[in-house]
């Protein structure tokens, strides 16, 4: 088992806490901007006019369907991820605060 430094200092802590808020913070503006970007996709479907006379375009139009649905889920998968990430290092924080309330430490 790893040995628990007892020699950390209250500024020590706090660079620690201050660590984790940046990431946090990271995460949520990173979120942010995805969900602004995700809210051009999926775009209006393509029409086949668009390619002009070229042969198949009604199945070139539909794949990009395809890939306007598929870069939204991603995105959404994305966002969905980062939130988790910022809710999880909040969570690690309040845990960390809470532990070194309950046995005395500063924080």
């Amino acid at each position: 088992m790893a040995k628990v430094r007892e020699d950390l200092s209250v500024a020590d802590l706090d660079l620690h806490f201050q660590a984790l808020e940046e990431c946090a913070s990271a995460a949520r503006i990173a979120a942010s901007k995805l969900y602004d970007l995700a809210g051009d996709y999926p775009a209006e479907s393509v029409s086949s006019s668009i390619f002009g006379k070229l042969s198949d375009s009604s199945s070139l139009a539909g794949f990009v369907d395809d890939v306007e649905k598929l870069v939204d889920s991603e995105l959404g998968h994305a966002h969905r991820k980062l939130k988790g990430v910022e809710r999880a290092l909040d969570k690690v924080e309040e845990n960390v605060r809470t532990a070194n309330n309950a046995s005395g430490a500063a924080a």
